[in-house]
């Protein structure tokens, strides 16, 4: 950015009070599902957009056009149609691909030639399934899955979650009687869940505030062993115990309580109002992630900051741009305004 911007910039936050903040993240629990973490020191808004973008603008692969060749089933097309474009998508390799959103970025070009690479646009499945006779146990339903899904042999990585992994049941399609039969290609294209929710890498992606739970065991102290069960019973979150030793209220799990308020009533009700005072930790927010299956977990949370840097990044350069405008207009002077960065 250029230096005129980054001052301007310097003497706005110092008029507005503002401070400069540096965020901690802490990874709480972490698996192929779901992840949990931390994210410290800094604003909500700052929190409620990573939010944001996880669920809208992290890009994954998703059947996005079918072509159906022949259909008898009891399900209509456009009812199939859906059911295939909401099945997740393997989509480790979506930075191959190019989105109708992304035409006009520039090509990558290959460190050996020095061309352009053609980036890929679309992958195709096929499916193509007869309901066949009874069987040895007399059983006539044929059960069109995931796995009976053909992948597009130039790019076999491009695949339905959990394709053909033993143990692991696959996403019902359809089912066929005898002499029913289903025939079709599927389009898989890149794509965000601002445009379609089959895009979405979240099944989950929520934060909560932790609380800080403050005590006064001396204000507690007045109170008979009946009442302090009965204080802690108030909390419907059950965060609070009797301590069977030394008889004090304690906190048990604060990550539990709901902001409820309900024993902070309780205790006014027993006569010592203000003996539990619950409230938010500032810029501390724990987030839940929940993946559908095309991505990794980390992965949504990765994608998703390095979207919002990109939005950083233009709205960084557009403002350089227009104050660079305004300065140039203002100094009346000759030539062309000064370049940002």
């Amino acid at each position: 950015v250029g230096a005129g911007f980054a001052r301007a910039r310097s003497e706005e936050r110092a008029m507005s009070g503002c401070k400069s903040r540096n965020p901690r993240v802490n990874i709480l629990e972490h698996n192929a599902e779901s992840i949990k973490f931390e994210l410290r020191e800094t604003h909500l808004s700052v929190a409620n957009a990573l939010r944001r973008v996880m669920l809208s603008e992290v890009p994954t692969l998703a059947i996005d056009l079918v072509e159906i060749h022949y259909n008898n089933t009891v399900l209509n097309d456009e009812f199939i149609t859906h059911r295939l474009g909401l099945i997740p998508i393997v989509s480790m390799k979506v930075d191959k691909f190019r989105a109708w959103y992304e035409e006009d970025e520039e090509d990558d070009i290959d460190e050996q030639t020095g061309l352009p690479i053609d980036p890929l646009t679309e992958v195709e499945f096929t499916l193509d399934v007869l309901g066949r006779e009874s069987d040895e146990d007399g059983e006539e339903t044929t059960v069109v899955t995931s796995n009976d899904i053909v992948l597009d042999s130039l790019h076999p990585d491009v695949a339905p979650i959990n394709y053909k992994v033993e143990n692991v049941k696959p996403i019902v399609i359809v089912k066929l009687r005898p002499g029913q039969a289903i025939s079709l290609k599927a389009t898989v294209r890149k794509g965000i869940g601002k445009d379609h929710a089959k895009w979405n890498p979240c099944a989950t992606a929520v934060f909560r505030v932790p609380p800080a739970i403050r005590v006064n065991q001396q204000m507690l102290s007045g109170l008979s062993d009946a009442q302090r069960q009965q204080l802690v019973d108030s909390c419907p979150s059950r965060c609070f115990r009797v301590n069977p030793d030394t008889k004090e209220v304690e906190v048990q799990n604060a990550d539990r309580y709901t902001y409820d308020d309900e024993i902070v009533r309780k205790a006014e009700l027993l006569g010592v109002g203000g003996a539990i005072l619950v409230r938010e930790k500032p810029e501390h927010f724990v987030f839940t992630v929940e993946t559908t299956g095309s991505l990794p977990p980390h992965q949504i949370v990765l994608g998703a900051l390095g979207t919002l840097k990109k939005k950083l990044n233009v709205l960084s350069r557009d403002t350089a741009r227009v104050l660079g405008e305004q300065n140039f207009r203002e100094g009346g002077g000759d030539g062309f305004p000064m370049e940002y960065a």
